[in-house]
């Protein structure tokens, strides 16, 4: 596949704050690229610097083989979608799509359609200020698409959602992946919800990249279990005995184990606990967030 972006040991200071440091990066035809990170990790600069809307210190960047920041021709096979969609607050959205398709010049046939693909039918004619939280980040998603662009780049599109909205939007990104095999970057800074959509994961903390892979390769044999049980602290204190590392939260145990061996026995001291009367009510096994795989 092609590298529709390349990125090569690019760095951005703010003052005495380096905000990025030789980051190194490139996105092939297709991909559904991760970029994961805590709050702070510089992954909003990334996308800035990416697509030439700030300037970096060094290194460099190249999006269809132009660089962004000296050719804004780059960009327009690229549409973007912010945290915080900000579109006409007053204007219906099939209004202001139609307007959109005007600027790009693309023909007005095709808004039905991307409508139909965000899941805005039967609200196209309401005004930005009248959509739920989820509708907003659709009407900025068909905002995007009007554009026929190649590249979709998404900087936590799904923060301000709730659950159940978060998982649909990744749905929606997943779909258009394989529906208008448009290449897709996702920032966010959680990790569980993002494998599941991704094709490589790009793991940053305070401005570089620590791991870059596909989400097995990035998980790895790294597990969480979740241990619900009546008296949290003799549960924890045999644990510790047997060298884990335990959380206790909400009345949950939380375990990391790195490897198979570490889960089966955890499982066998679990037991144990059962057979001498202590009270489990269950473990699950989860997919390990950002925190862990930083410490792994």
């Amino acid at each position: 596949m092609d590298d529709l972006i390349v990125i090569e040991n690019v760095t951005k200071r703010y003052g005495k704050t380096t905000a990025l440091s030789n980051v190194s990066l490139k996105v092939k035809k297709g991909e559904i690229v991760a970029i994961v990170g805590p709050n702070g990790a510089g992954k909003s600069t990334l996308i800035k610097v990416s697509l030439g809307l700030l300037r970096r210190d060094g290194g460099k960047v190249l999006i269809f083989n132009k660089d962004p920041f000296y050719d804004p021709s780059a960009r327009e096979k690229i549409g973007v979608i912010f945290e915080r969609p900000s579109l006409p607050i007053s204007m219906p959205i099939i209004e202001f799509l139609t307007h959109v398709s005007k600027i790009y010049n693309k023909s007005p046939s095709n808004i039905k359609e991307v409508i139909d693909l965000v899941g805005l039918a039967g609200n196209e004619n309401k005004a930005f200020s009248q959509l739920s939280a989820g509708q907003r980040q659709r009407a900025a998603i068909a905002h995007a698409l009007i554009a026929e662009p190649e590249i979709i780049i998404a900087d936590e599109p799904t923060s301000n959602l709730d659950p159940v909205e978060r998982n649909k939007i990744l749905d929606l990104f997943l779909k258009i992946n394989k529906e208008k095999d448009l290449t897709i970057i996702i920032s966010s800074h959680v990790l569980p919800e993002i494998l599941r959509v991704s094709s490589k994961i790009t793991i940053m903390k305070s401005g570089k990249i620590l791991k870059v892979g596909e989400p097995d390769d990035i998980v790895k044999n790294i597990s969480i279990a979740r241990i619900r049980c009546k008296d949290p602290s003799i549960i924890k204190e045999i644990l510790e005995k047997n060298g884990f590392y335990v959380n206790v939260e909400g009345g949950n145990i939380y375990v990391k184990t790195e490897d198979n061996e570490k889960t089966s026995i955890l499982l066998n001291l679990i037991s144990d606990q059962v057979k001498k009367g202590q009270q489990v009510y269950g473990i699950e096994l989860i997919e390990p967030g950002i925190e862990e795989i930083l410490e792994g």
